[in-house]
């Protein structure tokens, strides 16, 4: 589907609320005339309609008047088949959301190149998600989740806009990492700089990092080398003061799956450090032990983090 505009976003919404009501009542007729009607409002809303169920599997006529009902066993089932057997964070709807609305979807410790027309290249960092450029915005992306690598071809003329949540920067040719870990937006900067618009005015210029959280707006910012930007492609993470709640839930992206910090006191604790990722259970160890935290796991399906 591969878009972010904000009227195709709420019919999505729609459309998947309504699948959830038929769930609950298969054969109620006030559900089903609502589906009927919804669906005959715009070629947009049967569009979408069909979307969804394609999305599951499900052809059209079954989701019509009559037809089979469509169980929540099912319902989840499908969107955890569609983006790759729940590997993304999150089973079921919102999944299915975010693999309707992406472009480009990554799973746990996969990196995806992606090159974009205008000879931008990309990498995705792992359980990510990316809405690329369409033909009436060539210079404009949208990280829909997760983490990425941008080296922006260079264009004076005509910025490269990377939207992120509530942040939205430009660039007309940098090379730069963005990811957002916890609810905290880190970037850094390799080439060239990169302008942030909103929801603060500050330029990022080459060699600087900068740390947003957009719930408080407070920004933390320093100076490293140039080269240390982006290491995560090369199989380590580097981290400086940085809380340890979003350190734990970058290096998570590559653990199958799900870590909890169970303790927010450590989760607020700065860590600094390299940590090497092709052996990511051992980084995460590396990370929490100057907390005194400990961690027991489930192997390939939990891991808590606590207090001793």
């Amino acid at each position: 589907m591969g878009t972010d505009d904000p009227a195709q976003s709420r019919l999505l919404d729609e459309a998947i609320d309504l699948l959830i009501r038929r769930q609950g009542g298969p054969d109620n007729p006030v559900t089903l005339q609502t589906i009927t009607l919804w669906r005959a409002r715009s070629a947009e809303h049967e569009r979408i309609w069909q979307k969804v169920a394609e999305a599951h599997g499900i052809s059209g006529l079954a989701l019509n008047r009559g037809g089979s009902a469509l169980s929540r066993r099912n319902l989840l089932a499908g969107g955890a088949v569609l983006v790759g057997g729940g590997l993304l964070a999150g089973w079921g709807i919102p999944a299915l959301r975010l693999r309707l609305l992406a472009d480009h979807i990554t799973s746990t410790a996969e990196l995806l190149p992606i090159a974009l027309p205008d000879g931008s290249q990309i990498t995705l960092g792992p359980d990510s998600a990316i809405v690329t450029p369409r033909p009436d915005a060539p210079r404009e992306v949208r990280l829909l989740q997760g983490m990425a690598w941008f080296s922006v071809a260079q264009d004076a003329s005509h910025p490269f806009t990377l939207r992120l949540g509530a942040l939205e920067a430009r660039t007309t040719g940098a090379e730069f990492e963005i990811s957002e870990d916890a609810g905290i937006i880190s970037l850094g900067t390799a080439r060239e700089a990169v302008d942030l618009v909103t929801p603060l005015q500050q330029t990022v210029a080459a060699g600087t990092w900068l740390r947003l959280d957009p719930a408080t707006g407070s920004v933390e910012a320093g100076q490293r080398d140039p080269a240390m930007a982006g290491l995560w492609q090369e199989g380590m993470i580097l981290a400086e003061a940085e809380p340890l709640e979003t350190l734990v839930a970058r290096i998570a992206r590559w653990l199958p799956g799900r870590v909890v910090l169970a303790d927010s006191g450590i989760g607020r604790a700065r860590i600094s450090g390299l940590f090497d990722i092709s052996d990511p259970e051992s980084a995460l160890e590396a990370a929490v032990r100057p907390t005194g935290g400990r961690l027991r796991r489930v192997p390939g399906v939990l891991t808590v983090i606590s207090s001793a």
